[in-house]
Parts: structure tokens; sequence; C-alpha cells
């Protein structure tokens, strides 16, 4: 792992605890992502890909994906980049076409804010007014 062979200022690049945290914050990211994937593909096994059985469930989830993955991908990509120095940007490495490739898919199936748009559309509405909300505390007579 280049964390535990790239020093800088006399201890491995790992040693540090921000580098500890992006290592953890990009598995949980990726984790997240993956089963953001792994429902989208189960729904669309239970429910079929097309017609009146396929839920606009199913279709949110697809958008979710299509921002969440590059989106993902692009941070980690940033994150490593950072971690390698300029290893990272060099042909030695696949970072830098990481970052190009993400930058490219959050653009390639229709840019970000159009999915937004559509999981904004398919956001269900709440049953419950702001007066009747369950989050807010009752406030005393």
């Amino acid at each position: 792992m280049r964390a535990s062979e790239r020093s800088a200022f006399g201890r491995t690049v790992i040693q540090y605890d921000t580098v500890q945290r992006w290592i953890a914050e990009s598995r949980v990211e990726l984790e997240q992502a993956r089963l953001l994937a792994y429902r989208c593909a189960w729904r669309l096994d239970q429910t079929g890909h097309h017609g009146a059985s396929s839920s606009i469930k199913n279709w949110r989830d697809v958008s979710l994906i299509k921002v969440a993955v590059p989106a993902m991908l692009q941070r980690i990509a940033d994150r490593a980049l950072q971690v390698f120095g300029a290893m990272g940007g060099s042909d030695d490495t696949p970072i830098h076409q990481a970052l190009a490739w993400g930058r490219l898919l959050r653009i390639g199936d229709g840019p970000d804010e159009v999915h937004l748009r559509q999981i904004f559309r398919m956001e269900p509405m709440p049953t419950w007014s702001i007066a009747n909300s369950p989050y807010l505390a009752v406030h005393p007579s």
C-alpha cells in the first residue's frame, strides 16, 4: 500500500490521522454505493425492468446510483491522488484515469442536475404536516 511506503516529515503518510480518516471514509462510501447498486439490482430482478410491473422506486434507485457512484469515484480518486502525491498523476497508477472517468460518468447519461431533479420528482410526499411532524418536540403550553 502506497501510504505505508511514502513518507513525509519523517513519518509514513499512513501514520497521519487525516490519511487514516480518508481510508475509512473511502471504505464507507464504497460500501454505501455497493449496497445501493445491490438494492437496485434486487428490485429490478423482483419487479422487472419494463412496463407496469416496474416500480418508480427502481428508477429512483437508478438515478441515485447515477449520481452517487461517479461522485464517490471522484472523491476516492482525489484522496488517493493526495496520498500518492505526484506519482498519482503519472501513468504508473490509474488514479488520474479514475478522476477523469468519474467526471465523465457524471455527465455521460445526463448531468447530475438532471438525475437530482428526477430524484426530487420521485420523492414521496410526507403524509403529515409540519405542525404534526413526528420530528418536532412538543412545546409546553
